[in-house]
């Protein structure tokens, strides 16, 4: 096997994978009138994998990443944070 492809299988072996908080993610994607296709289209991942995050199945530790990354570019709509009903009092 080639030095170079058995080091890049080792590193894909180790991948690290995170469990993202949904309800949290809901209420980002909410607060920017953000449906899954808009996360996934502003983070450059699939649907399927913001579906995963939302299902609260674990991702990819750099998908958490372009993830929060997007969310920072773009602030919460004005006024939102008053409209939107807070399910979320109490978790962690």
């Amino acid at each position: 096997m080639r030095e170079g492809y058995a080091s890049r299988a080792v590193l894909g072996a180790a991948a690290v994978s995170v469990a993202v908080h949904a309800a949290h993610l809901r209420r980002e994607m909410a607060r920017r009138g953000w449906e899954c296709i808009d996360l996934a289209r502003e983070a450059g991942l699939s649907q399927a994998t913001i579906r995963e995050a939302l299902a609260g199945r674990r991702i990819a530790a750099k998908s958490l990443g372009l993830i929060a990354l997007a969310l920072s570019r773009w602030p919460p709509l004005a006024g939102v944070d008053d409209l939107l009903f807070d399910d979320d009092v109490g978790l962690d």
